[in-house]
């Protein structure tokens, strides 16, 4: 049994998420300019976002390019198409924000200036301290998951299948503490609980071809339930044991419900699916954005006329805005550059599938 995916359900998914990672960042930037928890959820730590992005990720690479296991000639083009989707415009914004940290040193916290990091940072190497645009830490993974994915293209199915099952054992005796690995950033990289993320969403890929999934509306309703238990829960108690876990277990749910959603493209989602195909330069702008858009409204003395609230509420808003254009002016005649710079040469953009697959992308 073939199951196509719902494209614009995907999209309006991806747009939820990544309204949710630009609403916490906004809350988070709340507490630092103007001391305040813009709805309660500054001090919350993750909002689960970038869970569902990892599934979703291991979901898609699955069902677009199963038919290609053992196809090497598409190991190179993998990897050429993911990486030319993924490192041009984070250069650029890295481009864009470097420079700031050597004219306001304030703005930083003492290693963005350094060569080292910069470099790491550039390559999206793991580092003790994250990248120096924070929000990249998330494609550390994503680009290791595709290096590791696109084995598949070049090695036999039972070697790959004891590489995965090994690593993810590793991984879930080091989740529970059932063993203890050496202290390194490297080693709890590699053996970090988001990798388990995305070959659940390759599972979840696997049993949606295979058995048929009826009742959407309740998988998405229990997914969706789940994060919102989670987020109470969090808000009440801080430290919830295995929150990634539990939040993988609500992206499972919603994307089986998501991925096949057989009714009608609701119109008024489609806000939320536009958002989803500028969620990327969402992801990399977001920070940014926000910073402008608080400066301003603090040189402005916003939060003495309108409020603090208020206030934040048009800060997050215009920063999405300025995302959204960001998307519009800069990605996507990026990723048009580049589709037409290879389309002939390594017939990039032509297979497996047209939809965009970058996590937030």
């Amino acid at each position: 049994m073939t199951v196509k995916p719902n494209k614009f359900m995907i999209q309006t998914s991806r747009g939820a998420a990544v309204f949710l990672v630009l609403l916490f960042h906004a809350s988070q930037t709340g507490l630092r300019y103007f001391d305040y928890d813009y709805l309660g959820v500054g001090e919350m730590g993750r909002s689960g976002a970038y869970t569902f992005f990892f599934v979703l990720t291991g979901y898609l690479m699955h069902t677009l390019y199963r038919r290609e296991w053992g196809n090497r000639g598409m190991f190179g083009t993998f990897l050429l198409k993911r990486f030319a989707r993924i490192y041009p415009l984070y250069w650029l914004v890295m481009a864009a924000v470097m420079p700031i940290y050597f004219l306001v040193p304030s703005f930083g916290v003492g290693f963005e200036r350094d060569p080292s990091a910069i470099l790491k940072s550039l390559l999206l190497w793991p580092q003790d301290h994250g990248p120096i645009l924070g929000v990249a830490w998330s494609l550390s993974y994503i680009v290791l998951f595709y290096l590791v994915y696109s084995l598949v293209f070049i090695w036999k199915d039972k070697v790959l299948v004891a590489i995965y099952s090994s690593w993810m054992t590793i991984i879930v005796l080091n989740m529970f503490g059932w063993i203890e690995l050496k202290a390194s950033t490297m080693l709890s990289f590699l053996f970090g609980s988001y990798h388990l993320q995305f070959v659940i969403g390759i599972l979840i890929a696997i049993a949606v071809q295979s058995f048929p999934v009826k009742r959407h509306a309740w998988w998405v309703t229990s997914g969706a339930a789940v994060y919102v238990v989670l987020w109470v829960a969090r808000f009440e108690l801080r430290n919830i044991p295995q929150a990634e876990l539990l939040h993988s277990l609500g992206s499972a749910l919603l994307l089986v419900g998501i991925t096949t959603w057989s009714g009608k493209e609701p119109r008024y989602l489609k806000p939320l699916a536009a958002m989803g195909d500028a969620s990327y330069s969402i992801l990399l702008a977001s920070l940014p954005a926000l910073s402008i858009t608080f400066k301003l409204a603090r040189a402005a003395q916003l939060p003495g006329t309108l409020g603090l609230g208020v206030t934040i509420s048009i800060c997050l808003l215009a920063a999405l805005g300025l995302c959204l254009l960001f998307y519009r002016w800069v990605e996507r005649p990026l990723n048009e550059f580049f589709r037409k710079r290879f389309m002939n040469k390594r017939n990039l953009y032509r297979h497996p599938s047209k939809m965009s697959l970058t996590p937030p992308k």
